[in-house]
């Protein structure tokens, strides 16, 4: 059991390199810029450097399954992303299907009852993170 935990942390710190290197090269670029991770708009983390706006969005942003942000900021400074442990630590807790916290620099939900509400969204993010992370059992 601690074998596949730890195995699974590593995986989850994997995931968050790629992100935190996607979001650093996407901000030398002054044009909007996304990175996929996954599927492109659904079943993906998303990574975004717009002019003043960075998010890492999860799930399906052409609206069929609902979305959240891990991470989202309205800012001049480019790269404001967080730091590769950082994100595996909010990944760890999107694989546990906890709500993060909310605001300017942090996470972001949607929760739209066409979705199916919260609790139904967050194990979708779950499942989202979990394919990515290549993660077979929790």
């Amino acid at each position: 059991m601690c074998k596949t935990i730890n195995n699974n942390i590593r995986k989850l710190q994997i995931l968050a390199e790629k992100i935190s290197k996607a979001g650093k090269i996407i901000a030398k670029d002054s044009i909007s810029k996304d990175y996929f991770l996954g599927n492109g708009y659904t079943d993906s983390i998303i990574i975004t450097s717009d002019s003043g706006y960075e998010a890492i969005y999860i799930g399906d942003i052409k609206g069929n399954n609902g979305y959240m942000c891990l991470y989202t900021n309205n800012t001049s400074k480019r790269n404001s992303f967080p730091n590769k442990n950082v994100i595996a630590e909010l990944l760890e807790k999107v694989l546990k299907k906890e709500k993060l916290e909310t605001g300017e620099g942090k996470a972001e939900y949607y929760d739209w009852k066409e979705f199916g509400g919260m609790k139904k969204q967050l194990k979708y993010f779950s499942k989202i993170v979990k394919q990515l992370a290549c993660i077979a059992e929790l």
